[in-house]
């Protein structure tokens, strides 16, 4: 399983239709927004960093209102001792 949160830049005035669309894509798990360089975040979850790819380009970035996305890959937690 591949966790990720996507930074998410909006058009102005278009973050609600943007936020709607995003809730409905089948691998996000949660959306968030934000005040500040970023509009939302997003997080997503995939089997394969293969299907974040296309997901990210294929179906993320093409929601008209979406100017821009920024995709950091969980990389786990450190072990403690």
């Amino acid at each position: 399983m591949v966790t990720s949160y996507t930074l998410a830049r909006v058009e102005p005035s278009k973050d609600h239709i943007v936020f709607k669309k995003v809730q409905e894509l089948p691998c996000v798990k949660e959306v968030i927004t934000t005040y500040g360089e970023f509009d939302m975040i997003i997080k997503i979850e995939v089997d394969t960093l293969q299907e974040l790819d296309d997901f990210v380009f294929n179906k993320l970035r093409v929601i008209e209102g979406m100017e821009s996305t920024t995709t950091l890959i969980h990389a786990g937690f450190p072990k403690k001792e």
